[in-house]
């Protein structure tokens, strides 16, 4: 097995995309990860377009949402627990015109530094995988998200994810990278399926809109996965029962304009609760 570097934690999560933030757009060693972009951004396209202002970009890496909701005129926040990913953010914004509307935050998703009910949109692609309290981040984008408000939420397949950690020799818990500048690294980060997204955010008054695969790439012998052309995922996406082959799940949600609601009724059976045992 190749000899890695491992970073613990969520201070080795963000130490790696500090260290990937200058080439993470560029890096031949990063080809793959640009390939499932492309084919997420295909996939989640229209709910995108869905998503109204102000906005927040939970895990915003590089800019990739942020910017294009900034330049079509929303409010954005862009929040990284990343400080390098963030810089690029804004000197991309910065190039194209739109920096004005890009708000950068230095924070951490499982704790929104934010009032509750702040934001008519959250997006959160390939990044809730690297949480380790999930249940806190489900509560946390339900807290500062309004009534009504859309989430959409972009994770890896952890049945195609595990096999391919399994062939790499990956521990399970982790993930590698790697560039030009950068040694091979492992940090945390575990798979979450659609099912497993619904059944979590469900709890927090969240309603699925919509779910959706990307980059089949389990359906196809490794020699001709370069061949695969992201059209194809429309096409796999009508038969739901091969979502397992698919190596991103994403699920658009609403917050139910009963989640806070549901939410006071446990805080006055709380307080009934201990008034009961004055």
């Amino acid at each position: 097995m190749e000899e890695h570097r491992v970073l613990e934690g969520k201070a080795g999560v963000r130490q790696v995309y500090d260290e990937m933030a200058d080439l993470y757009d560029s890096s031949e060693h990063l080809y793959w990860t640009r390939r499932m972009e492309e084919g997420e951004e295909r996939a989640i396209r229209k709910w995108v377009e869905m998503a109204q202002s102000p906005l927040i970009d939970v895990g915003c890496g590089t800019g990739r949402y942020a910017l294009k909701k900034a330049i079509e005129g929303s409010e954005v926040i862009a929040l990284d627990i990343s400080l390098e990913m963030i810089r690029r953010t804004v000197e991309k914004a910065r190039k194209y015109g739109c920096d004005l509307n890009i708000h950068p935050i230095l924070a951490d998703g499982e704790n929104l530094p934010f009032r509750e009910r702040s934001f008519n949109s959250l997006i959160c692609t390939l990044t809730f995988d690297h949480f380790e309290r999930c249940e806190l981040a489900a509560s946390e984008f339900s807290r500062v998200l309004k009534d009504g408000g859309l989430c959409i939420l972009t994770t890896f397949n952890p049945y195609t994810l595990n096999d391919w950690k399994r062939r790499a020799g990956v521990p399970l818990d982790k993930i590698r990278f790697q560039t030009e500048k950068m040694p091979p690294t492992l940090v945390y980060e575990v798979g979450h399926s659609a099912n497993e997204i619904k059944e979590l955010f469900k709890k927090h008054g969240f309603e699925v809109i919509g779910v959706r695969g990307c980059c089949y790439w389990h359906l196809l012998p490794l020699s001709l996965i370069k061949c695969y052309k992201l059209e194809l995922d429309s096409f796999f996406n009508s038969l739901r029962f091969l979502m397992r082959y698919a190596e991103l799940h994403s699920v658009c949600m609403k917050k139910s304009k009963h989640a806070h609601a549901s939410f006071q009724q446990r805080i006055n059976r709380l307080l009934k609760l201990l008034k009961s045992k004055i």
